[in-house]
């Protein structure tokens, strides 16, 4: 027993151990969250300071992004406006390192897209993803290593799209989508028939003598935390028992031996991102991914009367529509939805002197950028929470050259006190996450100019897709002086160049060009060179 000062003003020689349970009836126990009792019990700084774990999780986007919709175009580190598809998040802003020019590929599979997302590159094959040597690292002072969670069930087609996290070995760890068998599996003893099941009572009923002795010796400060924490436990609990009634009311669970899925999409990921916070704030693991479907995810979202597969519309190239665009666009924002609601849970809980994002690094991403071409150029990444310290937020950082995801996953690994030097294929870890020096981009001086002879056009400018979702399909060249050049092309065309690669960068183009309503447009291309770049960037099917 130690002696400490508990926030009621008394003195008391009472602890309890930063791993103590609630015990209860039928062998019920129930992690806590962090209270001033155990202060005595858990790891001080040189200063005498409790220091609050660090954790670690992902939550992974299938199937890039509309790039219009998503990029920032303009501003600086700490002065910039977030883009359309960010706005769910936007009140977030002074919590995130918003990345940008993140990934240098051209077109890649779906399945190697998902690899780079915690792999850095899709050739990283023979070894774990980021989160599995975090886990090593931080997981063995939990009750679970780490969870690798998932909404959406195997892809057999092309088995790598259903997976993010990799072992030592370089295979796939298996995948959790259940959120009542979670729950059960860190805060209920199991149990494998759901009839059973419906004659328990709440966990908290079977605990509540514990919690009440347990709240009878703590001060004001933790009596508080426990009354958020128990109320946060009982309105998981009411929502699992609701997912269930309301999906299956006519099922007879004595023949069943998994408990019943959700009503709808949106219930069932709610319910994990709850769970995934409540695991982090009671220490049950310190590590989690959670991908919010498969790389080439073909879940319907009817419940945001989107009647076709996101895959179908992710393809808003090929598959151009206004109706396929917008429901593109409503399924992106709904993601965008699920980020915010867990960065919103995890600032609620208290956690030591701050909140449970702040002693947190919450990785938010895609593997690809363009959802329609698969192009690893400027990929969705965002990194969210201080880290304890390891990160400065509120920033914009885009860096003046396009960027391997090796780089950051080296600079996560080295924040988590991880000893190496080499993460696929990346040497030098990605600078500028602590507030440190970057170099930052800037557009490069370059002569434009356009040139027709005949039904022949060479055009050099800054190419850009029009961010009138009424021609999403369209390109244009900036000249300056001129109007921009239209482009019109066929698919084939835009995936043999790799022409989404080429966005926001100046090249040289040369085709075909055909008159449309009096203005010349590129219909047919038959050269591109990249005027400081790669004109050929690699591309790996598969």
């Amino acid at each position: 027993m130690y002696e400490s000062e508990i926030d009621s003003g008394m003195t008391t020689s009472w602890n309890i151990d930063r791993r103590h349970f609630l015990r209860g009836a039928v062998g019920a126990l129930v992690p806590l969250p962090f209270l001033n009792v155990m202060e005595n019990a858990v790891a001080k700084n040189i200063a005498g300071e409790v220091e609050a774990p660090l954790r670690f999780m992902t939550l992974f986007k299938p199937n890039g992004v509309h790039p219009p919709s998503w990029n920032i175009n303009g501003g600086s580190e700490f002065d910039f406006r977030m883009s359309p598809l960010m706005a769910p998040f936007a009140k977030h802003q002074d919590d995130l390192i918003i990345l940008d020019n993140m990934g240098d590929f051209g077109f890649s599979s779906h399945a190697n897209s998902a690899r780079r997302f915690l792999a850095g590159r899709c050739d990283n094959t023979k070894t774990a993803t980021v989160d599995q040597f975090i886990a090593d690292k931080i997981g063995g002072e939990t009750p679970t290593r780490s969870l690798e969670l998932t909404t959406e069930g195997l892809f057999t087609n092309q088995i790598g799209c259903s997976y993010i996290s990799y072992d030592q070995k370089g295979d796939p760890i298996p995948r959790e989508s259940d959120p009542q068998l979670i729950f059960d599996r860190l805060f209920r003893n199991p149990m494998s028939d759901p009839g059973q099941r419906k004659k328990m009572t709440s966990l908290l009923d079977r605990v509540s003598e514990d919690a009440k002795a347990l709240q009878r010796k703590t001060g004001r400060e933790d009596n508080e935390t426990l009354d958020e924490y128990f109320t946060v436990l009982r309105e998981t609990e009411k929502r699992l028992e609701t997912m269930g009634s309301a999906a299956n009311a006519s099922t007879d669970f004595s023949k069943l031996k998994r408990p019943a899925p959700a009503s709808n999409l949106n219930e069932q990921v709610e319910t994990m991102l709850d769970l995934i916070a409540l695991a982090m704030w009671t220490d049950q693991t310190r590590c989690i991914s959670y991908m919010l479907g498969n790389s080439n995810s073909r879940m319907v979202f009817d419940f945001l009367g989107v009647k076709e597969q996101h895959h179908y519309l992710s393809h808003f190239f090929r598959n151009f529509s206004r109706h396929n665009i917008d429901g593109l666009l409503k399924i992106s924002l709904w993601h965008m939805e699920k980020f915010d609601y867990l960065l919103t849970r995890l600032k609620s809980y208290k956690d030591h002197n701050g909140s449970l994002l702040d002693h947190s690094i919450v990785l938010f991403g895609s593997g690809m950028g363009h959802s329609d071409n698969h192009t690893a150029q400027r990929i969705p990444v965002i990194l969210a929470g201080k880290g304890g310290g390891h990160l400065k937020t509120g920033r914009y950082l885009r860096y003046s050259k396009n960027q391997d995801l090796s780089r950051l996953h080296l600079a996560l690994i080295q924040r988590f006190g991880i000893d190496m030097q080499e993460y696929g294929g990346a040497t030098d870890p990605l600078p500028g996450l602590d507030g440190g020096a970057i170099e930052e981009y800037r557009e490069r001086p370059f002569q434009s100019w356009t040139k027709v002879e005949g039904k022949k056009m060479t055009v050099q400018g800054r190419l850009r897709m029009s961010d009138n979702l009424d021609e999403a399909k369209v390109f244009y060249m900036d000249v300056a002086g001129e109007d921009p050049v239209r482009i019109e092309i066929e698919f084939r065309d835009f995936h043999d160049f790799n022409f989404p690669y080429h966005v926001g960068t100046p090249i040289q183009l040369a085709g075909t060009v055909t008159e449309k309503n009096g203005q010349p447009v590129l219909t047919k291309i038959s050269e591109l060179k990249s005027v400081f770049g790669k004109s050929k960037p690699n591309t790996r099917s598969g």
